[in-house]
């Protein structure tokens, strides 16, 4: 049986990889001239390859969360981290951040070690090759038409091209519009984890100061998630761990409303903080939580300037500040979209794909694996987690037949 993987990202490789350990006759189909260019640009060039502890709660999807389960516990976050460090030579550690790292801080030695792997199991990769279109066979497979005219013809097509997001990685959606050609549907798409963009100029003055926050998302006055870690300010708005996280709420539903509790409860009750400040002034006591600039800014838009005593606090007064600092609405205006976007929300819905073999319930001898599928996890390596499992399920589907 000829395989293709259209696609050498994090599940196009590993789907390959699995699939011609078993013999099938394998070849990877990659749009850039080096496959796994996510890879190479993940944790800012370290490859956060995955997270240190997972949770179905980690991940959304507008599907089954039962068939979502099913498909993360098919290979434990255990054994997924020995095939790397085992099979694959690469010694891993874990940080603080609770992201699992190469120890050599290089994402190439996991596109390198990926790579011999591939080639270690027999299969083979054609690159660079753009498909721009997918058609049927009068046998049942299919047959690839490349831009510079050439076709290549398989039994089994394996479509592992990512979504919109980092389109410069080549992600930029070809896959999914020739699957939606072949009669699969598409849950609306939008960008996740991605930096948030703001009118208001004074949160852009803030650009490179940081602070550790905890940010409660809510929709329709009701809180739907809340999250704790960085916020960065940017000259366009807002990014960091804490943003990036909650960042697919606002770009699915615009009735979304971010509050910031700006000292991320570290100041405990703000309301307490303000009452046994003593006799110095209304900055100086916020500058004992956040950056100075930030305290200032905060601060002023409560109402009160640099002068301000705490003394002098009036009940309202009091009032206005406690919601300032721990309630703040943040002013999002948008996202920085798919150009920095680190994956794409919505997709192909589970419900036309078999969960035990991720093979299309809409086209026979289809299968889909990693970031097309309706399936978005946390910051943190989740997403790569959902790549290497889903291509490792297709890889040994695959291996099963004959």
């Amino acid at each position: 049986m000829s395989v293709i993987v259209l696609g050498g990202g994090a599940a196009g490789l590993m789907a390959a990889i699995f699939a011609a350990r078993s013999g099938q006759s394998v070849t990877v189909v990659e749009t850039r001239p080096t496959p796994g260019a996510k890879i190479r640009v993940s944790g800012g060039g370290r490859c956060n390859l995955l997270p240190v502890g997972v949770s179905v709660d980690d991940f959304h999807t507008q599907g089954s969360r039962n068939a979502m389960r099913n498909i993360l516990h098919s290979w434990p976050l255990e054994d997924v981290r020995a095939f790397f460090e085992r099979e694959l030579g690469i010694p891993l550690k874990n940080e603080e951040s609770g992201k699992v790292f190469p120890r050599s801080d290089r994402s190439r030695d996991v596109v390198e070690a990926l790579l011999r792997e591939l080639r270690r199991s027999g299969a083979s990769l054609r690159s660079p090759c753009r498909v721009v279109e997918i058609g049927r066979l009068s046998t049942g497979g299919f047959r690839l038409t490349a831009d510079d005219g050439d076709s290549i013809e398989c039994s089994r097509l394996v479509v592992a091209t990512g979504g919109l997001s980092l389109p410069k990685s080549g992600s930029d959606g070809a896959g999914m519009k020739m699957v939606l050609a072949m009669g699969h549907t598409c849950l609306p798409t939008y960008p996740a984890l991605v930096p948030l963009l703001s009118s208001d100029a004074r949160f852009h003055a803030l650009s490179g100061v940081s602070t550790r926050v905890r940010i409660s998302v809510e929709l329709s006055g009701k809180e739907v998630d809340r999250t704790e870690g960085g916020l960065l300010f940017t000259h366009r708005g807002f990014s960091g761990p804490a943003i990036l996280d909650v960042s697919h709420y606002v770009t699915r539903d615009a009735g979304v409303a971010l509050r910031v509790d700006w000292a991320g409860g570290e100041a405990g009750d703000w309301d307490v903080v303000l009452r046994s400040g003593g006799r110095g002034s209304v900055v100086s006591v916020v500058r004992r939580y956040l950056p100075d600039r930030l305290a200032t800014l905060l601060v002023e838009h409560a109402g009160f300037d640099s002068s301000a005593r705490i003394s002098e606090l009036t009940r309202p007064g009091r009032k206005r500040l406690v919601d300032v600092l721990g309630r703040f609405e943040l002013p999002v205006s948008g996202s920085e979209g798919y150009a920095t976007a680190e994956v794409t929300g919505g997709g192909i819905p589970l419900a036309e794909i078999s969960p035990a073999t991720l093979e299309s319930r809409v086209v026979d001898g289809l299968h889909l694996c990693g970031e097309i599928i309706d399936v978005t996890g946390r910051l943190g390596g989740y997403n790569f987690l959902w790549a290497w499992v889903t291509g490792r399920k297709v890889g040994l589907a695959l291996g099963g037949l004959r």
